[in-house]
């Protein structure tokens, strides 16, 4: 699979140790004992729609306390992905704590259609920061499948159809704009735990 330096070739923001390993577990320990509803997906009104044969993920409500420090640390990361994608950013939408249990996925997307609500088609950069890591075989507090996967990173016919899958690791952060087409596969053993925001 290929390395988080892999895609920071490709043009992605890649941040190791975005969120240090005592924050990530803080933050699997309260999404795990937080309310959690069904995730949806942005429609062309402001209510969203549920639909589990495209997405099917929680999200979490927790702390504010929580929430507010993650959203701190990723608005002073604003000036660094403004110049990185030589884009002009003003600030996040609301920050999104999802866990994926084993058989969660999302289908293909971009994360800000056209046909979208307006909140969504004024997204340009995407952030997904991982909580916890990925492994080959079942590991306690990670996860197998479920792998963000990027497709159209190489600019040649030949490689459009080809999805590249991340390696998560905690704490690990990637930017990327959110026009690209992406997908979470299917979790296959263990909770895959992520928090999910976009730049406008």
């Amino acid at each position: 699979m290929p390395t988080a330096e892999f895609f920071t070739r490709l043009g992605l923001f890649v941040r190791n140790n975005f969120l240090e390993q005592e924050l990530c577990t803080r933050c699997c320990r309260e999404i795990d004992g937080a309310a959690q509803a069904k995730a949806i997906i942005a429609g062309p009104d402001e209510t969203g729609v549920f639909d589990e044969t495209l997405r099917k993920v929680k999200s979490a409500a927790v702390p504010d306390a929580t929430v507010s420090l993650v959203e701190a640390r990723l608005l002073a990361l604003i000036p660094t992905l403004e110049r990185h994608f030589n884009v002009t950013l003003t600030g996040c939408q609301p920050l999104d704590f999802l866990t994926y249990q084993e058989g969660d996925f999302y289908q293909v997307h971009i994360d800000n259609d056209n046909d979208a609500q307006p909140d969504v088609r004024k997204r340009k950069v995407s952030i997904a920061i991982f909580l916890n890591g990925q492994g080959k075989q079942p590991a306690d507090h990670t996860y197998c499948g479920g792998s963000l996967t990027f497709y159209g990173l190489i600019d040649d016919p030949r490689w459009l159809t080809y999805g590249f899958p991340l390696i998560s690791e905690p704490g690990l952060l990637i930017a990327f704009r959110s026009e690209i087409l992406h997908q979470v596969l299917p979790v296959t053993h263990g909770k895959r735990y992520s928090i999910v925001s976009w730049l406008f």
